[in-house]
C-alpha cells in the first residue's frame, strides 16, 4: 500500500509539472515567436482566447503541483535520512523557486491591470520562467538520485539484525 500511496504521488507530481513545463517551453520556442512574425486583426482575440484557456490549466497544475510536492517532501523527510548535506538545501531552494515559477506564469496568464502590464515584456517573463523551469528540473533530478537510508530499521527492505555470538551459543544448548 506504501508502494501505491508513493507512486500516485509522484504521478500526481510529475504529471502537471510536464504540462507546465511544457507548456512554457512551447509557448517561447513556437507560439510567441510565430504570434509576433504575424500580422492579422484578429492577434489580440487570439492572445485573449489562449491565455484565458491557458489560465485554468495553470491554476489546476500549479494547485497539483505544490500540494503533491509538499506531501512528498514531508514523506520523504519522514522515511528516510539523506547523509548528503544538501538533500535538504535544494529541496528548499526547489519550493521556493517553483513559487516564484508560479507566481510568474499566473501573471502571465492573469486578468488584472498588474498582469495586463506585466505582458508588456512578455518574452522576457517568458524567456525567464522557461530558464527557471529547466533548472528546478535540474534540481529535481539531483534530489531523486541523491543517496537515502530509511529511519526505522524494521522495514521490509532491510536486512535482519545480525545474533549475537552470545544469542548463537544459547540457541545450540
Amino acid at each position: 500500500m506504501e508502494f501505491v500511496f508513493e507512486l500516485v504521488v509522484r504521478w500526481a507530481h510529475i504529471l502537471p509539472a510536464i504540462i507546465l513545463v511544457g507548456g512554457t517551453l512551447y509557448m517561447v520556442f513556437a507560439l510567441h515567436p510565430a504570434m509576433q512574425a504575424t500580422e492579422f486583426a484578429e492577434k489580440s482575440e487570439l492572445k485573449n482566447a489562449i491565455r484565458a484557456r491557458w489560465a485554468k490549466v495553470v491554476m489546476i497544475c500549479a494547485g497539483i503541483v505544490l500540494l503533491s510536492g509538499i506531501i512528498s517532501l514531508g514523506y520523504q523527510a519522514m522515511k528516510y535520512k539523506f547523509p548528503q548535506h544538501y538533500y535538504h538545501g535544494v529541496a528548499g531552494a526547489k519550493l521556493l523557486l517553483a513559487l516564484v515559477i508560479l507566481y510568474i506564469a499566473s501573471l502571465l496568464t492573469g486578468r488584472s491591470k498588474n498582469a495586463e502590464k506585466f505582458r508588456e515584456k512578455e518574452a522576457f517573463w517568458l524567456k525567464l520562467n522557461a530558464t527557471l523551469a529547466v533548472i528546478l528540473v535540474l534540481m529535481a533530478g539531483t534530489l531523486r538520485v541523491a543517496d537515502r537510508v530509511p529511519k526505522s530499521s524494521d522495514s521490509a527492505d532491510s536486512p535482519a539484525p545480525m545474533a549475537s555470538p552470545e544469542q548463537t551459543s544459547s540457541e545450540n544448548s
